[in-house]
């Protein structure tokens, strides 16, 4: 049986699947037990959004294609043919290609779509004159260094000598104190690890609704901590950030990625944001407001550690996972509202030390955590000798 045959099969006998990740992942277990890197790539295709889009079209053209095997190409770094071949086997089990996307001749779907691809106008060119290092790679310009001296605004181009740029890669930024304000343009979607590290005078960043991770899988660059552990920098750590409205086609956020941003005081994040990673926000000690995405599922390690300001937070119906130390020495909260999906509490892979909502003594006497009667919430409250009381709806 084909791959797309099994997935059509997926699709027909376990339709539920298409809506709960982790049924998908186990049916994927099921009939692929020996291909991890098929499992791996059509979840990819899965978690970039592109199955859930591809529900609502009658047919799917190169251009559309193309555009799907770009996404989970520059989305996980992973070959383009792999990227193709998932999406391919997706668009195939929906019956969106009637000839099964034969590509015919040996010509794959990029190659086929190149031609169009050069007359698509996706953004406005924006060149710059400022001086960077770059590098090309297949699917297009990745900026390593900022070479010119830091101007109070600087706008990131999404071209450079006619070649489109896609990313602005790990620690292209470090260290530009002098820069108060960044643009970075249509187009770009990646932005790695630490590119606006230790940017202590930056105060505002205008991100491009095209932009789809924040922060990469790639460690270079990145120290090695406790035997070996690699400690990811995270984009915007330790900048003068005041807010930040992520985009919302981002779907990952990395570790560290706003933590130390003293000045940061509202955030809000993607709607389909599913994981706020660990560190994320760590001692941003003035952030007051956070808008949390109604997808989200697990809250990382000391995600929200030492964010002192906050007063109250209200998680949506969804969340699955709080992970130890998240809210750890939040030392003004007062309230925050736990629903009936949490079934976990300070697990992750931290030292086992750190209380999820910090130790009593660094807690408000009056901390409560609101939750429904005979929940998950209510038995760790109790178990914990911390307040509890109903949520009071408006």
């Amino acid at each position: 049986m084909e791959d797309f045959e099994i997935v059509g099969r997926i699709i027909r006998d376990y339709p539920d699947a298409l809506s709960e990740r982790k049924k998908l992942q186990a049916l994927f277990l099921d009939f692929f037990p020996q291909d991890r890197l098929k499992r791996n790539t059509l979840l990819m295709v899965y978690d970039d959004g592109i199955v859930n889009e591809m529900k609502g079209l009658a047919q799917m053209d190169r251009m559309v294609m193309h555009r799907f095997v770009k996404s989970v190409e520059q989305g996980y770094g992973i070959r383009s043919k792999n990227a193709e071949s998932a999406v391919l086997t997706w668009a195939q089990a929906m019956g969106l290609l009637p000839d099964h996307g034969s590509s015919g001749a040996g010509c794959s779907v990029q190659e086929k779509v190149l031609a169009e691809e050069e007359s698509v106008k996706e953004w406005t060119a924006v060149e710059s004159d400022s001086l960077y290092e770059y590098e090309e790679m297949s699917w297009g310009i990745r900026i390593l260094r900022y070479m010119d001296f830091d101007e109070s605004v600087v706008v990131i181009p999404n071209v450079i000598e006619g070649k489109k740029v896609i990313a602005v890669w790990n620690h292209a930024f470090k260290g530009c104190s002098g820069i108060e304000k960044i643009i970075v343009s249509e187009g770009i979607e990646i932005l790695g690890n630490g590119a606006f590290l230790n940017c202590k005078g930056l105060r505002e960043v205008e991100l491009p609704g095209t932009l789809k991770r924040i922060g990469t899988t790639d460690p270079a660059g990145c120290p090695a901590i406790l035997g070996g552990m690699t400690k990811f920098d995270g984009a915007f750590e330790y900048t003068a950030l005041e807010s930040i409205k992520v985009p919302d086609r981002v779907k990952y956020i990395g570790e560290h990625a706003f933590a130390g941003c003293g000045e940061l005081k509202k955030v809000t994040l993607p709607r389909e944001l599913k994981e706020i990673q660990k560190n994320a926000f760590r001692w941003c000690r003035s952030l007051e407001e956070v808008v949390f995405p109604q997808e989200l599922e697990v809250i990382r390690l000391s995600a929200f550690e030492g964010c002192e300001s906050m007063s109250t937070i209200e998680l949506p119906e969804g969340v699955k996972s709080i992970e130890e130390g998240a809210f750890a020495g939040c030392r003004n909260l007062q309230s925050i509202y736990i629903p009936d999906s949490v079934t976990e509490i300070g697990g992750g892979k931290g030292s086992g030390f750190l209380q999820t909502f910090g130790e009593p003594e660094e807690r408000r006497e009056e901390f409560t955590i609101l939750c429904n009667a005979g929940s998950y919430a209510m038995r760790y409250a109790r178990a914990q000798q911390i307040r509890c009381a109903p949520r009071m709806y408006g």
